[in-house]
């Protein structure tokens, strides 16, 4: 029975991390049905709740010592890992996690990873050092396949895949969920859905135009055309702060979804939507893969990155929103969706395809092989 180890940002209730950790494990426990997982989290309570697996203290050097000794492969999640925007603890945390673990003499899967930004010259010498020692990279987009080539990694050779969360069914979401979240919020969309709701999925961020104003404004505009806007958080309780700040701005009223979910129940909610804003890439994930229409607002590299391989034009740049374009987009977007489902359906199933070649890429890197077999998640 092999048991795999995996190392990401999890445990701090960022349901786009957490979305992420379900496709891994989903796309693993596909082709290996009685692996075993571990995962290095913030919270192992909560993670152990959220996805019925062992979950172990992220920040305790001996525990990670004797997980990694005992563990067949050493999978670390999709997501930024390496970058060092935020400072550069995450790159020294998550290098120093794959060195020990190739001192140790265990194999090493990057699992459709998101490379960047990276800016510092020690930050890229760490990289390539330790890089090029692990056995298999899979990237979520061509950039950062090239940013790692520009780092100096040439071994082994980078394989560009997708965000592990495109692969989730989106079957496994329940739909009464997120209505009866909409009932306890007190969300009510018409039948017919003239009356349709608009999500705002919002970060903090340090913006060189006063973004809350006018995101503010462009959402009372909103409110007075007919839609209702419910703010979305991905993060608690960051997200829920900056989404309450905009309704504060707000003349008209609207929804702040403003309690703790899980990545099941925010799945859920993006898919009774009839419109998705986001500024957090996982958002506008589901709602692709939800089939909801989405207005992307890019604060970061992998935003862009996404829309590009959706095939879709670029995205408003937080630095340069504006309150006209931002309300004729969204306005417009429910048409093109729909003028442009053929093209956005297929470019979608080619990035589903991608997204599971990574697992099929790391258990090949499992001492205990396998027949491939199916796997379905019981879902509560």
């Amino acid at each position: 029975m092999p048991s795999i180890l995996i190392s990401g940002y999890y445990g701090f209730d960022n349901l786009g991390d957490d979305t992420v950790l379900y496709g891994i494990l989903s796309g693993l426990r596909k082709l290996r049905p009685t692996a075993t997982f571990t995962v290095l989290s913030n919270q192992p309570k909560r993670t152990e709740t959220l996805f019925g697996i062992r979950a172990v203290d992220r920040w305790n050097l001996g525990t990670i010592f004797r997980e990694l000794r005992k563990t067949d492969l050493l999978v670390m999640g999709g997501g930024s890992l390496l970058q060092d925007v935020t400072g550069p603890r995450s790159i020294l945390y998550y290098l120093g996690i794959v060195a020990l673990a190739k001192f140790l003499g265990k194999p090493v899967v990057f699992y459709a990873q998101g490379i960047g930004p990276v800016n510092k010259p020690l930050s890229k010498r760490l990289i390539k050092s330790i890089v090029n020692r692990v056995d298999l990279i899979t990237v979520r987009d061509d950039k950062s396949h090239d940013d790692l080539q520009s780092f100096g990694v040439i071994r082994p050779p980078v394989h560009v895949t997708a965000d592990p969360a495109l692969a989730i069914e989106p079957l496994l979401f329940q739909p009464e969920t997120g209505q009866a979240i909409f009932h306890e919020f007190h969300i009510s969309p018409t039948e017919d859905r003239s009356r349709q709701v608009i999500g705002i999925a919002i970060r903090k961020w340090n913006a060189a135009v006063p973004y809350i104003d006018i995101l503010a404004k462009a959402a009372d505009r909103l409110v007075q055309q007919g839609y209702q806007v419910v703010f979305v958080p991905m993060q608690f309780p960051r997200d829920v702060e900056i989404s309450r700040e905009i309704a504060d701005h707000m003349v008209q009223p609207s929804v702040v979804l403003d309690r703790q979910f899980s990545f099941r129940e925010i799945a859920s909610i993006i898919a009774n939507l009839d419109i998705m804003v986001g500024m957090r890439l996982h958002s506008l994930i589901l709602a692709a893969i939800c089939n909801i229409p989405f207005v992307p607002i890019s604060y970061d590299p992998k935003i862009d990155r996404f829309i590009h391989r959706m095939g879709m034009g670029k995205a408003i740049h937080v630095n340069q929103l504006d309150e006209e374009t931002l309300v004729a987009q969204i306005l417009a977007c429910q048409t093109q969706f729909r003028e442009n489902q053929p093209h956005l359906q297929h470019a979608l199933q080619e990035l589903r395809k991608e997204a599971e070649k990574s697992g099929e890429l790391a258990v090949h890197f499992l001492k205990s092989a396998e027949p491939e077999n199916g796997w379905i998640a019981n879902q509560k």
